[in-house]
């Protein structure tokens, strides 16, 4: 049996879980973490995944998949916005959508909490001196939109408010203005764009307001401050023939305001990545940095691709058919055999003879009744390797051997088989399916060998596959020639498999090279004669003793 704990702790099936969960694509492979629109990409992050990478990769899962299922991909593309309007849009949307997402699953709101928390206030970097004050503008957006879940980020957004006070006096209530009406009705990417807009109008409009200014004394202004005004006097007598204290402030308060709105100009010249970073782009680049500083055996699940499949030839497929008809006859044979009769004693059906005594004692459990064991309730997975070391009389061989195992199987009741063949020729991680669980076995198992063996990535995708299966047993069997591209990453994927509670088993084609990943759990076969008589010694155990292997 698959224990939920075991599959809670591994990152591939998580992500296949969540991805089936939420409605949308979920791989892993590559360097960055990202979205299309349409798929989540997460890097190929280590096997032994700390339980914060593990917890940062779902919460990423969680993130963009409330992008894909509440954005409006094709309005924000119209919308054509520019950086500045892009990030403030990014501050609410995110929101917006997680807000939408919790509301139909309540348990990744509290994830969410999580990384709010880590990204905003744990783990803040703090500002640094030369950050330009227009930059607290665009941090005060995204910190009062997350504190409206997460209390806590008050106390920074506190920080941001009080340096817009400071330099943009009147800012900070115009973009309050809008905020408090985002929060109130936002139904819509549209609707979003449109206050994401409307900050950026705050923020490319403001300007302080320069009052009248009296002869001797001085001017006020609506960022006005005694000292401000006592640095300017200074200057002022300072300078050289200046003879009017009064104009001389008014023009020194009125070059300052205009180098504060020279920054806030410059904000939107700004490039995107010198902006504050939104949870989704927090994760990803912590995701990112996690792939490329970790030196461990990296992960990747393969992707369905397309291979060309014929029917099998008339010849191969009269010969498979009879290995076939062999191995069945064998194991239906053996299945008639261990299937039993199991008696149970109690108080109501036949009476049994042998239980009477018990009347002595005055017990009444004296009738018998019977139930029927079969003791299969199991899928099958077979893995073909097509791999260019299977080019020859090693393919030809292992298709009729395949298409062999897979009849028989069909045949047997309790039983669910598929088949999977890689590498597919979209991608080098790829693999092609031949026969999907509770389908039927077709002939096309025509197949040709071409390119690498990306062993460890098909193992992966052949667990995200049956991990939903309602079988209780679940089995891997591989056949190949035992060669990998990379044979620690297969060992490492072989390894949690048995951990998961998945069997695997082995069958070599021509080569005894399979032993070295599978020693105790394989068999080689020379010529298809041998399939009947060796994978009925491997299938006794397996489906027929409950033998598990390790």
């Amino acid at each position: 049996m698959i224990r939920t704990k075991d599959v809670l702790n591994c990152l591939p099936l998580v992500a296949s879980i969540l991805g089936d969960r939420y409605g949308v694509q979920v791989r892993i492979g590559g360097k960055d973490a990202c979205t299309d629109g349409k798929i989540i990409y997460l890097p190929a992050l280590p096997m032994d995944c700390e339980p914060e990478v593990l917890a940062l990769a779902k919460g990423f899962c969680d993130h963009e998949a409330a992008h894909i299922r509440h954005t409006d991909f094709s309005v924000l593309k119209v919308a054509n916005l520019d950086p500045i309007t892009f990030n403030l849009f990014n501050c609410l949307e995110d929101w917006r959508v997680e807000k939408k997402l919790s509301a139909i699953f309540p348990g990744c709101r509290q994830n969410l909490n999580w990384l709010i928390r880590r990204f905003f206030v744990e783990k803040a970097e703090p500002r640094a001196g030369d950050d330009s004050p227009a930059l607290a503008v665009m941090e005060y957006v995204l910190l009062t939109v997350r504190s409206w879940d997460v209390d806590e980020v008050n106390i920074p957004r506190r920080l941001s408010a009080e340096i817009i006070v400071q330099n943009f006096r009147g800012l900070k209530e115009a973009l309050d203005g809008v905020l408090v009406k985002v929060r109130i009705h936002c139904p819509d990417t549209a609707t979003t764009i449109g206050y994401a807009r409307q900050l950026a109008n705050c923020i490319r409009k403001w300007k302080p307001e320069l009052q009248a200014t009296r002869k001797g004394g001085t001017s006020a202004t609506s960022d006005n401050s005694s000292e401000k005004q006592r640095r300017s006097q200074v200057d002022c007598a300072t300078q050289p023939g200046q003879t009017d204290l009064s104009d001389c402030v008014s023009q020194s308060l009125q070059k300052e305001s205009r180098n504060k709105r020279a920054l806030l100009a410059e904000l939107f010249k700004a490039d995107a990545h010198a902006l504050p970073q939104n949870l989704g782009e927090a994760l990803a680049t912590q995701l990112t940095l996690q792939q490329e500083n970790s030196s461990t055996s990296h992960l990747s699940v393969a992707i369905e691709g397309f291979r060309q499949v014929l029917p099998l030839s008339e010849e191969h497929r009269n010969n498979a058919l009879r290995a076939s008809s062999a191995l069945r006859t064998r194991l239906q044979g053996l299945l008639q055999a261990q299937t039993r009769q199991i008696c149970h004693i109690g108080r109501k059906g036949t009476l049994h003879p042998r239980s009477l005594y018990k009347l002595h004692v005055g017990n009444s459990r004296v009738f018998q009744s019977l139930s029927e064991q079969t003791g299969l309730n199991t899928a099958v997975h077979i893995l073909l390797d097509v791999s260019g070391s299977m080019a020859g009389a090693p393919i030809t061989l292992a298709k009729q051997a395949c298409y062999a195992i897979a009849k028989a199987l069909a045949g047997i009741k309790g039983v669910n088989p598929a088949v999977t063949a890689f590498p597919a020729t979209t991608a080098p991680n790829s693999v092609v399916s031949l026969v999907r669980h509770g389908q039927a076995v077709s002939e096309n198992f025509e197949i040709g060998a071409s390119g690498g063996t990306p062993l460890a990535a098909a193992l992966w995708w052949i667990m995200q596959t049956m991990l939903p299966l309602k079988e209780n047993r679940k089995i891997i069997l591989i056949i190949a020639d035992g060669t990998s591209d990379n044979p620690q990453a297969s060992k490492d994927a072989l390894a949690m498999a048995l951990k998961l509670g998945f069997e695997v088993y082995g069958l070599g084609i021509r080569d005894e090279s399979i032993a070295s990943l599978l020693p105790r759990t394989s068999q080689t076969i020379k010529e298809l004669p041998d399939l009947a008589p060796v994978m009925f010694g491997l299938l006794q155990r397996v489906l027929l003793e409950g033998g598990r292997n390790g």
